[in-house]
């Protein structure tokens, strides 16, 4: 019996130590024929492949393989049920070698076909091409095109003051086109360095110059005057609108607040210097719990005039716009509803750039044409930049 019960266990252990061996759930099959009538067509930095698959129907992808800079390979797989595929990732208008397999449920891969791209102007290039660099308000205002709506990232260096470069700015962007401004810097000449980079490492050519910021400065604002013009609305709730002035924004009352009125209505102040003005910021009226933000009395459209001689009677006869612009919620959540971003948002405040044409100007005219939800106005503090 005990001879038995050693047999039967040294089979046990015999079968336990026995390799697993693991095989397809479809068999080895036959490989999979390759790819035929392949077509191409180029695109920005990436191309468009046509092609017809074999009657197989033990097919699971199809994949490319290729450079898409020297030395650096990708692969892009897609599958069965459609008949195209784009290989991107290029940086320049070359010709490129392009190897398409089709691999069946047992992974084994058909034979090559070969295809020759030749990608048209990638948006590394276009984006940089497109770049124009004009001097602002403590910094330098950059515009582009981006047709392709290609993930890029725009890079600037700047001169530290020793004759090194340093990176000074990094702008991300899929838009077609935009402008932004890069501050922080005096107005002295200073040397300047921009290139474009996007998400597969390609990097442009580097436009190199010398600009010279224009010179800006916070406004004083204990020379700030409220007035009070026949068509301004007024004060509401004891809280006047010095409370924009008075360097803070944090506290629950600590505001701005209008009578109720339709709406559009407007309010006009003396800056008590005539200056050209390069942008301005406003806060929205914070609370603790910050269920006040982008709601309420809050503003939300509204046009921002200014001029050097107002009329008494509240008239709009001298008066010129400067700028039109609408607070958006970086959610995009519904009222009452906010996120750290949003949170965030509101505290940094609403920064207004004001156009370099624009004549300089003394008094100050908010006309706002809509609130979140309410018919009166909330606004916690307002921040003015220009060049005296």
């Amino acid at each position: 019996m005990t001879r038995i019960y050693i047999l039967l266990t040294m089979t046990l252990i015999t079968g336990a130590c026995k390799k697993e061996e693991h095989a397809s759930l479809y068999g080895e099959g036959n490989t999979p024929g390759a790819l035929t009538s392949a077509t191409v067509k180029n695109l920005p930095g990436a191309a468009e492949i046509t092609y017809s698959l074999p009657h197989d129907n033990n097919i699971l992808y199809v994949k490319a393989e290729y450079e898409n800079q020297p030395g650096v390979k990708r692969e892009v797989k897609t599958s069965y049920y459609t008949n195209q595929l784009t290989v991107d990732g290029f940086g320049d208008t070359l010709e490129h070698e392009i190897k398409l397999f089709v691999v069946n449920r047992s992974e084994q891969v058909s034979v090559a076909t070969t295809v020759k791209v030749k990608p048209l102007t990638p948006p590394v290039v276009s984006v940089f091409r497109s770049l124009a660099i004009t001097p602002d308000f403590g910094g330098l205002r950059i515009s582009y095109t981006n047709e392709a709506k290609a993930d890029v990232a725009i890079y600037t260096l700047a001169d530290d003051g020793k004759g090194k470069m340093e990176q000074a700015n990094v702008n991300y962007t899929t838009l077609p086109a935009s402008v932004y401004t890069m501050r922080g810097f005096d107005s002295s000449a200073r040397k300047f360095a921009f290139y474009v980079k996007d998400r597969f490492g390609n990097t442009s050519d580097t436009l190199r110059g010398t600009w010279k910021p224009l010179y800006e400065k916070a406004l004083d604002k204990a020379l700030f005057r409220k007035m009070q013009l026949n068509t301004d609305v007024g004060d509401d709730w004891g809280l006047p609108m010095e409370n924009l002035w008075n360097g803070s924004y944090v506290g629950f009352w600590d505001m701005f607040h209008t009578q109720a009125k339709p709406f559009p209505m407007w309010f006009t102040f003396d800056m008590g210097v005539t200056v050209k003005l390069s942008r301005i910021t406003i806060w929205q009226r914070q609370t603790p719990a910050q269920d006040w933000i982008y709601n309420a009395n809050n503003p939300r459209k509204f046009e921002i005039y200014g001029t050097n001689n107002p009329n008494a009677d509240g008239s709009w006869s001298n008066w010129t716009l400067l700028l039109t612009h609408e607070i958006v919620k970086p959610s995009g959540l519904p009222l009452g509803q906010v996120t750290q971003d949003d949170i965030a948002a509101a505290a940094k405040g609403e920064e207004l750039m004001v156009p370099l044409d624009k004549q300089p100007v003394r008094y100050i005219r908010i006309k706002v044409l809509e609130t979140f939800t309410n018919s009166a106005i909330n606004i916690a503090e307002m921040s003015i930049w220009g060049q005296p």
